[in-house]
């Protein structure tokens, strides 16, 4: 019973800790790669169609509601790759990838899917391990 109770609430064992630090990093850089020719295009004065306002809002909103969006994903990777408000910027990485990944799902890709999860192990055990997270609740005990 001590082995069940340990592994259904027990911490995970140090190294681990850099496993969460992987997913963080891995998420945060491909988000924001895939923001880097939302931001070019926006620049241009041609705003791409983001995929979660195109399917939450339709084809006619995606000009005025892009920019919104791509600001809330890019600062969203930045929290990620620094690991800043990790667990607050994995409510919206989880809620953003359910969504698109669904989108997805009938045009036959799993890979929102994919970061989906990566968020929700983020949101449930946060990355305090080489974070900005981590300084502050160093800081504050």
């Amino acid at each position: 019973m001590v082995k069940v109770t340990s592994f259904l609430f027990g911490r995970p064992k140090p190294w681990a800790d850099y496993a969460f630090v992987v997913v963080r990093l891995a998420i945060g850089v491909i988000w924001i790669n895939a923001d880097i020719p939302r931001w070019t295009a926006l620049t241009a004065g041609k705003p791409l169609s983001n995929n979660l306002v195109s399917t939450l809002f339709g084809p006619s909103m995606v000009p005025s509601l892009t920019l919104f969006f791509t600001i809330l994903e890019t600062l969203g990777a930045i929290a990620y790759i620094l690991g800043f408000a990790t667990r607050l910027a994995a409510v919206w990485g989880v809620v953003e990838f359910a969504i698109t990944g669904t989108n997805g799902l009938l045009r036959g890709s799993l890979g929102d899917y994919s970061l989906m999860a990566g968020s929700l192990v983020l949101l449930l055990h946060g990355s305090f391990r080489l974070s900005l997270d981590g300084l502050i609740a160093k800081k504050k005990t």
